[in-house]
């Protein structure tokens, strides 16, 4: 009988082990699942950016082969890129506002 008991003791230990090796690795996935959507926010806001740059300079482009706009224009969209892309290099890509 007691050695009965014995056993029931063990296994309730190895199923208390269990489940919290069970939790700890259901904890490790949420923590990477956040991370891994975090990278995929910064991932799009990154195209986004790309995407917008791109765009702006085949606007330039055209400005350049088309004398519609004069060249005080030009010189403020490339004012503005230039300011837009700092802004994301310092704060999206380099991350100095976290270091503040």
């Amino acid at each position: 009988m007691n050695e009965l008991k014995n056993n029931q003791d063990i296994n309730f230990v190895n199923e208390q082990e269990y489940l919290d090796m069970t939790k700890q690795l259901k904890d490790l996935y949420d923590k990477k699942d956040k991370e891994l959507e975090k990278v995929k926010e910064d991932n799009l806001d990154l195209k986004k950016v790309i995407l917008s740059c791109y765009g702006t300079i085949r606007l330039l482009d055209n400005n350049y082969h088309n004398i519609i706009l004069d060249e005080s224009c030009n010189q403020i969209i490339i004012e503005s890129l230039r300011s837009y892309l700092s802004d994301i290099v310092e704060y999206k890509i380099l991350k100095l506002e976290e270091e503040l």
